[in-house]
């Protein structure tokens, strides 16, 4: 297996990392701007962009509490 030697919680968490930033910065957002919605009160462009920098942050943020860079286990130090 290619990630055999990782984490699987690691290869999940760089997996939808790269998922959403695939999402915010190809040109799927273009079919996001055709749109007419409005969700809670902002264009549903401006709520697809939101939804995806929230998403991406809440990981990084699970990414840092997992300590998921770093060779050395927490508290062993």
């Amino acid at each position: 297996m290619m990630f055999g030697k990782y984490p699987r919680k690691k290869v999940l968490l760089y997996s939808l990392i790269v998922l959403c930033f695939l999402i915010m910065e190809t040109p799927l957002i273009l079919f996001a701007n055709t749109s007419e919605f409005v969700v809670m009160g902002i264009p549903f462009f401006l709520f697809w962009n939101l939804l995806w920098w929230f998403v991406t942050t809440v990981l990084f943020f699970i990414g840092y509490i997992t300590n998921w860079g770093s060779k050395v286990k927490p508290g062993s130090e």
